[in-house]
């Protein structure tokens, strides 16, 4: 009995690159080293594909809904500013993406956008997104658009800090440390009120 394996989707080719580039770089998401990651033929990759440029845009378009827009969705329910900080603090630590750790993902994103203007541009403009998201919840809690973007960007670094220490020193990259940094943040914009 010949069992026919299921046809790939494009979703299929993105996921795949996605670990592969979580995994090994930019260099890793080839078009070659997908196929045999997926034991199939680069014929498939051309039926979804139109090049590997396609391929890599398809990437970032996923990052950004996956790792942005997705969890502010998730968070947006809550109803307070502080509670949906806290709740989107703990999501961002344990965001995982079809078994693929986010906070490799997105130090290998970083990694590429210094390579590829391309790539710089779209992350820029995603973590614009983060940032303006930060700031709007912090306003909202009293702090003014100077100190709010300040601190904005201070709980970013801070979580793009323990992203990158995970890969290499896991005991620095306490998830607690990073709560502590966002009760820190949440606590001086409630005392601007």
């Amino acid at each position: 009995m010949n069992r026919k394996t299921p046809e790939l989707t494009r979703d299929d080719w993105v996921l795949a690159s996605l670990a592969a580039l979580a995994e090994g770089g930019i260099d890793a998401v080839r078009v070659e080293r997908l196929a045999k990651r997926l034991n199939v033929s680069k014929g498939s990759f051309y039926w979804h594909f139109s090049d590997r440029s396609d391929l890599l845009s398809a990437l970032l378009d996923l990052w950004e809904k996956d790792f942005t827009a997705q969890l502010i969705i998730t968070v947006a329910p809550l109803p307070t500013p502080r509670a949906r900080l806290l709740a989107l603090a703990d999501e961002v630590l344990s965001a995982n993406n079809d078994g693929v750790d986010v906070a490799h993902a997105e130090g290998a994103f970083s990694a590429w956008a210094v390579l590829d203007p391309v790539a710089a541009a779209r992350v820029r403009a995603v973590e614009a997104q983060r940032i303006g998201y930060l700031v709007s919840e912090l306003s909202l809690m009293g702090a003014d658009a100077a100190d709010a973007e300040l601190l904005s960007k201070g709980v970013y670094l801070a979580l793009l800090g323990v992203f990158a220490a995970r890969r290499y020193n896991p005991v620095l990259a306490e998830d607690n440390v990073f709560r502590r940094v966002v009760d820190l943040a949440l606590d001086a914009a409630e005392r601007r009120r």
